[in-house]
């Protein structure tokens, strides 16, 4: 395996040719509503479609209005698959992102920000369809200079959020996931959007020395966990029961409920739809409660672990496409997707 130093100069060897295109008319992975899948054992599946930074562009400029069930979002990867392991071995990364959902500041603190950070690169800001005048959520798009393999991606992603976060800004750690969806301009009450025009960012150049450190960091983490699950307590089967136990290790409630839209204070929640505006819901023990007979985790009664919210809020309580879901794109086994990791013990058990 090449050691860091000698990927940095083989990929900008390999790549920096292609940064010659337009880099705006690079077509990434898009797609509609946060159910859509391509995988073949999906009841619902149907073909990724593509967008480019220029399309994004002309869409914050015009922005549709649709429900968020049916909004368009990208990965910012010209691969099209949603599998977060396909995208770190495969994925070709084109854009840097930013969401900012929690305490947003204004345009002009983001510009400063933006200024800091990347200089007079160009980017694109645009608003959440639920920003209000308070907070005005909003993504931030920066293009870079030259396509960035997985892994360098998710170095710069884990780099810019870092960056962010020292200036006051908190951002959502969730666009460090190669598979993370970012959704598209979706006007509503307190749209905006602000494009800035100037050369393509260049992290490997800009970043280098940042980049080496975390470099390190990752892979230290990466050991310790290592370290955790080869121990022998640790292992699980591989089955439908022990997907759920990682989901709810991997996955804080708390997190399953902002990622749905909940707004969240301290440890108690309002669901998207409250007409009360009463933080109805909270957590104790790990599970979700709530009081409110508009939440939809009230239909059903009880508690919810992490993964009984995500089957009831992502998937409307069909709890197959929410374990297809699961296995495809939010679990991994050394690497590779669980539902991967499932069908190899298959074959090496029939062997």
């Amino acid at each position: 395996m090449l050691s860091y130093s000698q990927q940095s100069d083989y990929y900008s060897n390999i790549c920096m040719p292609q940064g010659m295109r337009n880099m705006h008319d690079i077509e990434l992975c898009s797609g509609y509503g946060r159910y859509h899948t391509d995988s073949p054992i999906a009841p619902n599946a149907k073909p990724f479609n593509r967008i480019t930074y220029n399309g994004i562009i002309d869409m914050a400029r015009t922005p549709p209005s649709t429900s968020k069930p049916q909004a368009q979002w990208f990965i910012p990867s010209t691969l099209l698959s949603r599998a977060k392991a396909e995208q770190m071995a495969k994925g070709v990364f084109y854009l840097l992102t930013l969401d900012i959902d929690h305490n947003a500041p204004k345009f002009s603190e983001l510009r400063r920000v933006l200024s800091l950070v990347v200089g007079g690169s160009s980017f694109l800001i645009y608003t959440s369809k639920s920003a209000t005048d308070t907070n005005p959520k909003s993504h931030i798009v920066i293009p870079v200079v030259a396509p960035l393999t997985g892994y360098r991606w998710k170095l710069c992603q884990m780099i810019v959020n870092d960056k962010f976060q020292a200036e006051g800004v908190e951002p959502d750690r969730k666009t460090e996931d190669a598979n993370q969806i970012i959704y598209l301009p979706n006007k509503g009450k307190f749209y905006d959007h602000s494009v800035g025009s100037g050369e393509l960012f260049n992290p490997l150049t800009i970043w280098r020395p940042e980049l080496f450190a975390k470099h390190e960091q990752v892979q230290e983490s990466k050991k310790q966990r290592l370290a955790v699950q080869q121990t022998p307590t640790s292992k699980t089967a591989l089955s439908g029961d022990s997907l759920i136990d990682e989901f709810n290790n991997q996955y804080q409630v708390a997190e399953i409920l902002t990622q749905a839209g909940y707004a969240q204070k301290g440890q108690s929640f309002k669901h998207p739809n409250s007409n009360t505006g009463n933080y109805s819901a909270s957590i104790k023990d790990g599970k979700v409660h709530t009081l409110s007979s508009a939440d939809p985790l009230f239909l059903d009664g009880g508690a919810h672990s992490a993964y009984g919210a995500f089957v009831i809020l992502f998937h409307d309580g069909d709890s197959r496409a929410a374990m297809i879901d699961a296995g495809d794109n939010w679990i991994e086994v050394d690497g590779v997707s669980w539902n991967k990791a499932q069908q190899r013990a298959y074959m090496e058990g029939k062997k």
